[in-house]
């Protein structure tokens, strides 16, 4: 198994290698970074990845890549790709159609990007993730630009165009709403 670690990451190591010490989220065991090994961020208990994730907090917009099979997550100031990921959490969201790519679409009979989910980055499983979480059995939300203008929750076809947070699992229907959703009269004020 090859380890890579981000320059971010080399950083942050160079700072703290002798004196540094990690506890592991989920565990809780400590070591110090000088113990390291060919990650020293990863638990030697668990095998946790205490590592910061270097995207999280930014603002992004994620679609489905058709080529790729998996979430593309481009950063929103940016306007670049900055990673593929088979699982992506985020907060504060928007649900965005663009009409002009909606209406190539239905004319032209083939799939381009225009269907966007916007939001903070919570958290992300990059491309490809061993562990990508469960789908849930409710709240699953879906786009199909041949019958639908907008995003729309699957079991009653209603259109969502904000959440306070989201999951998107990349398995069979990929997207879910986790916490409360704002209703289209809200979104609009």
């Amino acid at each position: 198994m090859k380890i890579v670690i981000t320059e971010k990451q080399l950083k942050k190591l160079t700072e703290k290698i002798d004196s540094e010490k990690v506890i592991c989220d989920e565990c809780g065991w400590s070591w110090l970074l000088s113990d390291g090994g060919n990650d020293p961020f990863i638990c030697h208990k668990c095998g946790h990845d205490n590592s910061e994730k270097e995207f999280i907090g930014n603002r992004v917009m994620v679609y489905y890549n058709l080529h790729k099979h998996t979430f593309s997550v481009r950063d929103k100031n940016k306007n670049r790709i900055i990673l593929h990921a088979d699982y992506v959490k985020l907060s504060d969201v928007e649900f965005k159609v663009r009409e002009g790519g909606k209406d190539k679409v239905r004319s032209e009979k083939q799939k381009n990007v225009h269907a966007f989910v916007i939001g903070t980055l919570l958290d992300y499983c990059e491309y490809p993730c061993e562990n990508i979480p469960s789908e849930p059995n409710e709240n699953i939300v879906t786009y199909n630009p041949y019958k639908y203008d907008s995003f729309v929750y699957k079991s009653t076809e209603q259109p969502v165009y904000r959440a306070k947070e989201i999951e998107m699992i990349n398995l069979k229907n990929k997207l879910f709403v986790i916490n409360e959703t704002v209703k289209y009269q809200d979104a609009l004020t």
